[in-house]
């Protein structure tokens, strides 16, 4: 007999029941058997997806690990180009601060500059416009805290000592680049009045740059646009943006190339010596369209200014006295002068703050020679001294302390008493003379000034 399918030859098997071929040796199908072969396959079938799973495994590991390796090199890339941005921005600041002392030197002007390690309130002079947050430095950079708000704003902020001429050089170094895409909220301050009624402003976006000059009075912001320039070739966090005054040109420059240049032929922002302050501003604007938004301008990584121009009188030094006969009532104790002096005789490269009680603001760091020297209406006295003081704080609003003291002088007819200090001032750091007296006195003056005055000049710059 033969199968179905014939692949069982015919003849294969007989129905003999002892023959070696019979029916009865046939093997027994059951269920069992069916089963445990089923199974078999099944579990050969699963074996081979199990390794080809494996393969595939191993192939998405590697996948995977090129991947994460992809991801670590491009995180040191970025590491790495972020380093050379920071260093790249820091160097320019360094070269923008040693442009501005070689041309403060050569010219015998003013200069400052500010790195932002702190944003040091004692140093800067602000005012708000509209909702503004405070100006703050964080990583060595100054810009706005970037927290919630419900309208635009802007802080301004003036550098409280003035430069010394109407010629004028300003430059910031753009840090973190914000939304400057597409708002211009930072820029320099040139040429302005302390109470801000004055100033010629710079706004810096990332294609644009504004020349503007405006005013803000009584609350009111009001400014006037002399050049608008958009679509300008990208400037980019590390650029140096330079506004140069001199007489009625401005001229903006991005890294030593002129951008924006304009001439203020009738003056319509005041100069002179009322308009010599010079510094930054940092705003921020809020979308009311659709989605909403807060855009920030250039964060700055520094700020550096000088004049460019000599002013009048060369060398740096000051001398103030008192004309007028009359006495002027003075406190016992160790004091520094009231409201005495009335005649600045010169002063150059140092700013007078105060005229009458004779404070006076170093614009340049060195070693200065300073003299006090007064004449009082009544004698000293028998048993008593006086004497005169050196004071001196750091910054206008800083806390003032007696530096030096000397000149002492008792007697009968003891009227005048003088000193001389040999002092090393910081810029931007106040003195002023003083005095001890053991009771209430008067200061008089004369016509020459000769003997209440408060002298300085400085004999080595650092």
């Amino acid at each position: 007999m033969t199968s179905p399918d014939k692949s069982i030859p015919p003849g294969a098997y007989v129905g003999s029941k002892g023959a070696s071929n019979g029916l009865s040796r046939l093997q027994k199908v059951t269920w069992q058997s069916a089963q445990q072969s089923i199974i078999s396959n099944v579990t050969q079938s699963f074996q081979n997806v199990g390794n080809a799973s494996t393969d595939i495994n191993s192939t998405t590991s590697r996948a995977l690990d090129a991947a994460n390796s992809a991801q670590n090199g491009a995180n040191t890339a970025q590491s790495a180009a972020t380093a050379a941005q920071n260093t790249s921005t820091a160097n320019a600041s360094i070269i923008a601060v040693i442009q501005n002392q070689q041309t403060q030197t050569q010219v015998g002007g003013a200069s400052f500059a500010d790195g932002f390690q702190t944003w040091d309130t004692t140093k800067w002079n602000t005012i708000k416009w509209g909702s503004s947050p405070d100006i703050v430095a964080i990583d060595n950079q100054a810009g706005l805290a970037k927290s919630a708000s419900t309208g635009d704003g802007a802080v301004f902020a003036l550098w409280k000592t003035p430069l010394m001429t109407d010629s004028q050089s300003v430059s910031i170094v753009l840090g973190r680049p914000n939304q400057s895409g597409q708002y211009s909220g930072s820029g320099i301050l040139i040429r302005a009045a302390a109470d801000f009624s004055s100033f010629v402003i710079v706004q810096v976006g990332r294609t644009s740059i504004y020349l503007q000059r405006g005013s803000y009075v009584g609350g009111t912001l009001s400014i006037t646009s002399w050049v608008v320039a958009d679509n300008l070739s990208a400037i980019n966090t590390g650029d140096t943006v330079t506004v140069n005054a001199n007489g009625p040109a401005y001229e903006v420059l991005v890294n030593g190339i002129g951008r924006v240049s304009y001439r203020d032929t009738v003056v319509s922002s005041p100069v002179g010596a009322n308009n010599r302050l010079v510094g930054l501003f940092c705003g921020y604007h809020v979308s009311t369209g659709w989605g909403g938004g807060v855009y920030y301008g250039y964060d700055l990584d520094s700020i550096a200014a000088a004049d460019t121009a000599a002013p009048a009188v060369v060398g740096t030094g000051w001398a103030l006295y008192r004309q007028n006969p009359a006495a002027v009532a003075q406190v016992a104790g160790s004091q520094r002068y009231g409201s005495v002096f009335d005649t600045i005789r010169v002063a150059n490269n140092a700013n007078v703050l105060d005229l009458g009680r004779g404070q006076i603001q170093i614009t340049k760091s060195g070693w200065y020679v300073m003299s006090v020297g007064v004449n009082w209406s009544a004698a000293c006295g028998t048993g008593y001294n006086y004497n005169v003081a050196l004071w001196t704080a750091p910054s206008p609003t800083g806390q003032w302390s007696e530096f030096r003291i000397g000149g002492e002088t008792e007697g009968s007819t003891v009227h005048r008493v003088a000193g001389t200090y040999v002092v090393f001032a910081g810029a931007g750091s106040v003195w002023a003379p003083g005095y001890y007296i053991a009771g209430p006195n008067d200061m008089l003056g004369d016509s020459s000034g000769r003997a209440t005055y408060f002298e300085g000049t400085l004999c080595s710059f650092s």
